[in-house]
């Protein structure tokens, strides 16, 4: 189900012209977020890795917050992929060599934007 969820956001994304989706990352959660019934970390870090290397072009499994010795909230992961893309990696290289700055954008179920209040 979340397969066709994240498919579908992307489908609406493309859709709409205001920008261009280059990619999207899973982030598990680490085990320091302590809910009931929720698999090792690793588990859904590997589970997240077997639904992408065959089904996605554009997907891929980020394990950084799923690592963490505490739970991050979710403003930090956001962080995270800012630092990651824009600063470590440099951002967007465009085919004249100039490049941009990647934009994040979180794509949330509703039990997150539930825990936000």
């Amino acid at each position: 189900m979340l397969g066709y969820s994240v498919e579908m956001a992307a489908d609406y994304f493309n859709g709409h012209q205001k920008y261009e989706l280059i990619g999207g990352y899973f982030s598990p959660v680490s085990d320091y977020y302590q809910k009931e019934g929720l698999a090792p970390a690793h588990h859904r870090v590997q589970m997240c890795e077997l639904a992408t290397e065959t089904s996605s072009t554009w997907l891929m499994v980020d394990s950084w917050e799923a690592l963490q010795h505490s739970y991050q909230r979710t403003a930090v992961v956001i962080d995270h992929f800012d630092d990651e893309l824009n600063n470590n990696m440099g951002g967007l290289t465009l085919p004249d060599g100039s490049t941009r700055k990647i934009q994040i954008m979180l794509l949330a179920g509703g039990d997150l934007i539930e825990s936000m209040g």
